[in-house]
């Protein structure tokens, strides 16, 4: 008997994943902000939802730690001059309930004055952070979410100084971000942007980890930060983004009491995303705030790094008879096109092996 192969597709999700669809950033956005908040009757209902222009990386990274509790809020990325009607339809069915906060839309960067009048206009109170500069507005984050503190105390007790050009070495901070609410400020390669400087200066009892190698934030600036902190002072980096995901994901600090410190045979989730994707990644840092907390690891679009495999079969609990919790997950970040069946499958095997006794 003959099979005619254009009828076999693959499953969307396996035993063990599940693929966050979406075919471009703005439909994938949407796509996660359904996944998470899947009726405005959930009690968890967003209070606001922050709007972040889709034209660089920099808004939505530093506007992470404001999702964290007691804002709960996800980032909405738009066009920074009008938004897609899947966008304003999905503002409107998050409805957010304005509790906690300041208002139910919390607009981050560049985002044109049509855009907040179109919410106004349909009863919804804005609040501006920042503007032009990602730098300075970085500097307004940390501000707003020390205006409306953290519910971790890791989130006042600690700060992240990102690379303003690398978005590849500090994509994964903004789930951290998320996590915890902890800041994020930005720094040049060689140089302390004097906001940057300013803040620190501000807040100096603090701990600052550093998420980037010397290719993004230099030991000269990493030197300048020490000489103004009071309180720890280290980086957190790899020789590949696939190392620097993993190694943000097995570090722990006990100042501060830093880190995601995922060293154990326990079961765990995380999300899988790539490189290039920061639209995609930054989107589904969420996950890392409600759902299975998730940290990000990257992958590339057709095959798993065994960096990833071996950090990964190294959590995975220990084998029982029968079968049963803790297991492990994953969510994939995006459509085939992002990351292929083939990918999908390398990561649904080595989340379902058991470690032997």
């Amino acid at each position: 008997m003959s099979v005619n192969n254009s009828f076999i597709y693959p499953a969307i999700d396996t035993a063990n994943t599940t693929r966050v669809l979406g075919y471009n950033a703005i439909e994938f956005n949407t796509y996660v902000t359904k996944i998470i908040y899947p009726s405005p009757e959930v009690e968890w209902r967003p209070n606001a939802v922050i709007l972040v222009p889709l034209t660089t990386y920099h808004f939505g990274l530093l506007a992470s730690p404001i999702i964290h509790f007691p804002i709960n809020a996800p980032l909405i990325f738009t066009n920074p001059n009008y938004l897609l009607p899947e966008t304003f339809s999905e503002i409107i069915r998050l409805s957010p309930t304005g509790k906690n906060v300041p208002a139910k839309v919390i607009i981050v960067g560049p985002i044109s004055s049509t855009v907040e009048m179109e919410l106004r206009n349909i009863g919804l109170s804005t609040i501006r952070v920042g503007g032009y500069d990602p730098i300075f507005t970085a500097g307004e984050a940390l501000e707003f979410r020390y205006w409306i503190p953290s519910e971790s105390k890791e989130g006042m007790e600690n700060i992240m100084v990102v690379p303003v050009e690398s978005p590849t070495e500090c994509i994964h901070a903004a789930y951290f971000s998320a996590h915890m609410g902890v800041p994020i400020l930005f720094s040049y390669r060689d140089k302390l942007p004097e906001i940057t400087r300013q803040k620190l200066n501000k807040y100096k009892d603090r701990n600052v980890f550093i998420i980037s190698s010397t290719h993004g934030i230099s030991d000269q600036v990493l030197n300048e930060i020490k000489n103004i902190m009071k309180g720890k002072v280290d980086r957190i980096d790899g020789n590949t983004p696939f190392e620097c995901t993993v190694n943000f994901a097995r570090y722990y600090s006990p100042e501060g009491n830093f880190g995601w410190n995922i060293n154990t045979r326990d079961g765990w989730s995380f999300s899988f995303g790539t490189p290039k994707d920061w639209s995609y990644c930054l989107s589904a840092c969420i996950f890392a705030h409600l759902a299975k907390h998730t940290p990000l690891l990257f992958v590339k679009p057709d095959r798993v790094p065994e960096i990833i495999k071996s950090y990964v079969l190294s959590l995975n609990p220990m084998e029982k008879h029968p079968p049963k919790p803790p297991f492990m997950h994953g969510y994939i970040l995006g459509g085939y096109d992002r990351i292929s069946h083939k990918a999908q499958v390398e990561l649904e095997k080595v989340l379902i092996l058991r470690a032997e006794h």
